[in-house]
């Protein structure tokens, strides 16, 4: 698989996606940002459309019970409603998950 369609694996998609789906959000479509590492989930809906952007190394070594539970702590899904529209990103600093802002701008002519 090139590092252009690099996908976490089939077990944190189906964790990921049956924890947005109980948070309200259809997935309705994903994406690899190859040259920043970021995998995207998006629930799209007319108002904004709230997407969950997870780094690639925080799938590294972690089960999909674990990468959920860190996303309960977090309050992600209260974030995705608060400001669907905003941009925050899922990493790793120093073994732990955190939220950080993501200043991630659309490409040019894409």
């Amino acid at each position: 698989m090139s590092a252009e369609t690099w996908k976490p694996s089939p077990p944190i998609d189906r964790g990921v996606r049956a924890w947005m789906e109980a948070k309200g959000f259809k997935v309705n479509s994903t994406r690899y940002y190859a040259r920043e590492e970021v995998y995207a989930w998006r629930s799209q809906h007319p108002a904004g459309s709230p997407t969950l952007w997870i780094a690639r190394p925080v799938f590294e070594d972690r089960a999909p019970e674990e990468l959920v539970g860190a996303l309960e702590r977090l309050g992600v899904a209260d974030r995705m409603r608060e400001a669907p529209m905003a941009r925050f990103l899922v990493v790793e600093e120093d073994g732990e998950l955190q939220v950080t802002p993501w200043p991630h701008r659309p490409h040019r002519g894409a």
